[in-house]
């Protein structure tokens, strides 16, 4: 399963949020997850339950510097293909 994760932090005291998803960014790391970042968001490969539980991770590590926290998951989940090995790394 491939999940695209965007989160967009609302309600800090700064109009830049560099520090706060380099913390996301650290967490999605930290994961084992095979990932690959991109302009809008960030891809993570592998089973439902650890990239929900990863997606709930980085909710909660934004909501303890913001007021509030907009997530969107997109998924792409086939049968027909083994999920290891879809992301490259670059």
């Amino acid at each position: 399963m491939l999940a695209e994760l965007e989160m967009v932090p609302v309600g800090t005291r700064s109009a830049s949020l560099s520090a706060l998803l380099a913390q996301v960014a650290k967490a999605i790391d930290q994961s084992g997850l095979d990932y690959r970042v991109g302009p809008m968001g960030t891809v993570v490969e592998g089973d439902w339950d650890p990239i929900m539980n990863l997606a709930r991770a980085c909710n909660q590590t934004l909501l303890q510097s913001a007021d509030r926290v907009m997530t969107s998951i997109r998924v792409d989940d086939r049968k027909d293909k083994p999920t290891a090995g879809r992301i490259t790394r670059q």
